[in-house]
């Protein structure tokens, strides 16, 4: 442990999920006894009692000045019972609006999110402010205990999506920093390394274990495993080494896509709309708030309880406003509608609940679940020494999903299939400890080629003619990529690529370097449609002078976001270096 890590009295990291968000803790005196001792607040509880959780819902509530009101399942209900009132017209109420960071581009500095009625906001603000409730919990919590900490005492550990891009970790780090984190004292943890190291810790009795089952910390070096990251908005998929002295390195890069606990909810959400039709099932989510959110509870406790071998029916109780904006817009009522469909053999009606067959509930989730086994059945092929799957996160908790797992992945297989008991909050504990020892993840795999736009003589061979533009006189081809390191590459954590640049005209005061990054090998252009402008690194020059100056710029991979340091290339001067995420 650093020096400077050693002076923090606690470390408090703050798991932000699609679907639920929380926060967990942990006193130094606490990790140097038990590293698994964290603290979580149980007091997120809302809802249906058997949802109850170290969570809360990802909802952010404001009032019509744009100050906080609530957030979580106070939010949920608050908004609820305004919807009832017709009153939530100048509210603004943000619901699940972390994939909007996966999504197309990704969001930007600048960008503007719409709550739930389609009125605007920064999208910074938003995320900062949910992130800024997060803290006023914790800091109520830590007063009522009477414990006081100050600002400069709490190191911050704020997790990610390890499929995320720079740009969204930044956007991320934005965020925190706006919401009052101290960037000095804020880590960037990737979800499922977070999740990994905290497996390391627990005990076998912790896990769900079967017949045989080792302790997963006590896998050999050596050992090669998948991280199998199940969360609300994504699937998070990664592959582990252990080394010695407990240390992990990632030996392929990490992978995966939208195929969380949300996407079954999609599953259930376009189901009604096949009965009712997309008219009525929008007005019902729009205008009808209450029963919508106390609909999709219910829909949530039935995904909890259900497993491959699930026989009893499924029961959801029907809200009646449905029933009624069903009959407005369809002229027939519900039962007639399920009657005439394709389900009529799987759903019934009885008096205001619905009956589902839990084959058909089943379904709904392989419409995700054979996404996922896909996907790490391609990753297997490639990783064919990979012996073992650690399932986490809250999808892992599913009993159905469990059953996929391991029909397809341990019995036929005959892979080990290992899940700790709490998967939904191995992330949250795991980035704990990662706060206390961020080193332990000693090596990493890139996800992209990093490299700047260079404008090289024209090679009328390799370069397109559009491309063409001249310089004093000479042919020069435009918006070339040109890597400084690849993709697939794993990289130590402090890994340095050297780049030396210089400047262009006299007393130029600073250096402006735009970052693209693609998936590729070797791109071509950074005009290519798969290549993607990161940022900008500003290197500003002290005492500029009239002669041409040359600046060194290291770029530091390994650790979970990119790094730059830039001297002067004759004195080596340390130069001020700070990368821009783009507007």
């Amino acid at each position: 442990m650093s020096l400077k890590r050693s002076n923090y009295l606690i470390v408090v990291a703050i798991d932000f999920g699609t679907a639920y968000s929380g926060y967990a803790f942990q006193f130094k005196h606490d990790f140097d006894k038990d590293p698994t001792k964290i603290s979580a607040p149980q007091a997120w509880n809302g809802g249906k009692p058997n949802l109850m959780s170290y969570k809360t819902p990802t909802c952010l509530l404001l009032g019509k000045d744009m100050k906080i009101h609530s957030f979580g399942f106070e939010a949920e209900d608050k908004y609820a019972d305004l919807c009832m009132e017709e009153d939530n017209k100048n509210w603004y109420f943000f619901r699940r609006f972390k994939m909007k960071l996966q999504e197309g581009e990704g969001l930007k500095k600048d960008s503007m999110i719409e709550d739930e009625t389609g009125k605007k906001m920064p999208a910074l603000q938003v995320f900062s402010l949910s992130i800024q409730c997060l803290m006023n919990h914790l800091t109520k919590l830590l007063e009522k205990q009477g414990t006081g900490v100050k600002n400069d005492e709490i190191h911050w550990v704020l997790t990610v999506p390890a499929i995320w891009n720079d740009s969204a970790k930044q956007f991320m780090r934005t965020a925190a920093e706006q919401a009052g984190i101290l960037s000095d004292n804020l880590d960037i943890a990737l979800e499922p390394e977070a999740a990994s190291l905290y497996c390391q810790y627990l005990p076998v009795d912790k896990f769900c274990t079967q017949k045989g089952q080792m302790h997963f910390g006590a896998t050999p070096t050596g050992t090669k495993y998948m991280v199998l990251d199940l969360g609300g908005g994504t699937a998070d998929i990664t592959v582990h080494e252990k080394l010695r002295g407990g240390k992990l390195k990632e030996v392929a890069k990490a992978s995966g896509g939208p195929w969380g606990g949300t996407a079954v909810d999609a599953a259930f959400f376009k189901l009604l709309v096949d009965l009712v039709g997309n008219p009525a099932m929008t007005t019902f989510q729009k205008e009808q708030k209450y029963d919508f959110l106390d609909l999709f509870r219910e829909f949530e406790s039935a995904k909890r309880n259900l497993t491959a071998t699930t026989t009893d029916k499924i029961t959801i109780k029907l809200p009646v406003s449905l029933q009624e904006l069903c009959k407005a817009t369809k002229k027939c009522t519900f039962k007639e509608c399920v009657e005439k469909s394709s389900y009529s053999n799987q759903i019934k009606l009885i008096s205001d609940k619905m009956r589902f067959d839990p084959e058909l509930v089943r379904d709904l989730f392989r419409q995700v679940t054979d996404k996922i086994v896909d996907h790490v059945e391609g990753l297997l092929k490639k990783s064919p020494d990979v012996s073992m799957i650690l399932m986490v996160g809250g999808f892992s908790e599913s009993g159905f999903v469990q059953d996929v797992i391991r029909s397809k992945f341990q019995d036929k297989m005959k892979m080990k299939v290992i899940i700790p008991r709490e998967a939904g909050i191995s992330v949250l504990n795991g980035a704990v400890i990662f706060g206390w020892k961020p080193e332990i993840i000693e090596a990493r795999v890139l996800r992209y080629t990093y490299g700047i736009k260079t404008s090289p003589e024209f090679n009328g061979d390799i370069h397109p003619l559009s491309k063409q533009f001249y310089i004093n006189g000479k042919p020069h081809c435009s918006d070339v990529f040109c890597p400084f390191i690849q993709v697939d590459t794993q990289v130590e954590n402090g890994h340095k690529i050297m780049e030396v640049y210089t400047t262009l005209r006299p007393f130029q005061v600073n250096v402006g370097i735009e970052v693209y990054i693609s998936p590729d090998t070797s791109p071509k252009f950074v005009t290519d449609s798969r290549s993607k402008l990161l940022g900008k690194l500003n290197v500003t020059i002290p005492n500029p002078t009239q002669e041409e100056r040359h600046v060194i710029v290291a770029y530091v991979f390994g650790d979970t976001e990119l790094h730059a340091i830039a001297m002067e290339a004759e004195s080596k001067i340390p130069f001020a270096a700070t990368f821009q995420m783009i507007e």
